[in-house]
């Protein structure tokens, strides 16, 4: 009865077996198609990396070039309030009630909040008005 089935096994293995086949299929056509879009995506990642690595150069170069902001002394300060048109008292270094009310002046013309403390904001809108 044990050989009885087994042979019955064999033959449906045998008989399943040569039933399917397997089809064949050409991949070669969608292999090249995929190939080249590879081939067309490590093109545009090489140039997006080279222009990575120029937009860093460049923002390295202006980070190198960017002045370092030094603030200025009263009498600079005054100086340069004084040939914006904003102060009319006498440059004497100090900066008293008539420099920081000149100081707000400028702040409110060039619409900074006008505080009349010298800022580097401040200081970069009228550092201008000393190198002229």
């Amino acid at each position: 009865m044990l050989r009885l089935n087994l042979i019955i096994i064999i033959v449906l293995i045998l008989a399943v077996s040569g039933c399917v086949t397997t089809p064949v299929v050409n991949y070669a056509p969608e292999n090249q198609q995929l190939k080249a879009q590879v081939s067309s995506l490590e093109e545009q990642l090489a140039q997006l990396k080279q222009e990575n690595s120029q937009l860093r150069g460049q923002l390295q170069q202006q980070a190198d070039s960017k002045k370092e902001v030094r603030m200025p002394s009263a009498a600079e300060i005054q100086t340069a309030l004084k040939k914006a048109g904003f102060y009319q008292g006498v440059i004497d270094g100090q900066i008293g009630t008539q420099t920081k009310e000149a100081i707000k002046k400028f702040q409110q013309a060039k619409g900074i909040n006008p505080d009349g403390v010298m800022g580097s904001r401040t200081w970069a809108f009228m550092s201008k008005y000393l190198e002229n």
